[in-house]
């Protein structure tokens, strides 16, 4: 089959689905395969593409019409301009999670070491590591399957030397000394049970449930991380936290321990508060 012909097929089914931005994700699909260059692709319509590989692309375009989010299908997510593996498992890395990154290195410019809790893929952490390369950081994720991908990405990124990661699912139990983390940064889980179902179905039928829910009202695992979190951080240290916006942030200003200052509120691209940022007392 011609690419040009192939090409048509597949956007002829993601219409059909009712999928966003098709000739998008057609495309994306078609360079990965083909390992043809995105802006190359309308150069090569009478390319004549091997049926076996017309199989798989086909195959791919079809879970996505099922709403397999198309990093699962790629197997690999985009974040701070680098490839991350994702799968079943893993959340998704977000675009708006990159700001967290760059108020950390804004904020931190000499910090030794941190921790990025609910790591997930890894992407916060090995990010951090990859910008900043006299930091040294711990991951850790209550879910064994985020662990994997983490792992596989801190291969990718030749970091195992920098990048320890932990298997924990309540911070009072965890091996990380006192008073020993120059910062903090954690991306919990912060959907309202009640809320879940108005979700895409791409993340509610996907995505891991227990990277999203965030209990009744969304402030389950804050207010876990709350409790032990601080007990982590070198005085004058920072707590980062990624939110589900404005009323979210009033929430946890007010059950902030009183050892926290709160330092900043990072605005996401849709001017919604997606980061707040605290500061350990210096006492």
């Amino acid at each position: 089959m011609k690419l040009s012909q192939l090409r048509f097929e597949c956007i002829s089914m993601l219409i059909t689905g009712g999928i966003e931005r098709p000739f998008y994700v057609v495309d994306i699909i078609l360079s990965k395969i083909l390992e043809i260059d995105r802006a190359l692709l309308i150069a090569k319509d009478e390319m004549e593409i091997p049926a076996q590989k017309c199989e798989g692309i086909l195959s791919m375009v079809e879970k996505r019409v099922n709403r397999v989010p198309l990093s699962y299908i790629l197997g690999e997510a985009e974040f701070y301009g680098r490839p991350f593996e994702v799968g079943e498992g893993c959340l998704i890395p977000r675009p708006e999670t990159e700001l967290l990154v760059e108020e950390l290195l804004s904020a931190c410019p000499n910090a030794v070491r941190f921790a990025d809790w609910c790591t997930g893929s890894g992407c916060i952490g090995i990010t951090l590591l990859l910008e900043n390369d006299n930091l040294t950081g711990i991951g850790v994720d209550s879910n064994p399957q985020a662990l994997n991908w983490a792992t596989l990405n801190t291969k990718k990124y030749d970091l195992e030397s920098r990048f320890s990661l932990m298997l924990n699912s309540d911070p009072a139990f965890c091996e990380i000394e006192p008073k020993s983390l120059d910062f903090i940064a954690a991306n919990p889980p912060y959907i309202p049970s009640k809320d879940l179902n108005n979700l895409m179905s791409d993340v509610k039928d996907h995505e891991p449930m227990e990277a999203l829910d965030g209990g009744d009202d969304g402030a389950d695992v804050y207010r876990l991380l709350f409790s032990r979190l601080p007990l982590f951080l070198k005085n004058g240290g920072i707590l980062a936290f990624e939110i589900g916006g404005d009323e979210q942030s009033k929430l946890l200003e007010s059950i902030a321990p009183e050892d926290l200052v709160r330092r900043n509120k990072i605005f996401d691209y849709s001017g919604k508060i997606r980061h707040l940022t605290w500061q350990k007392n210096l006492q």
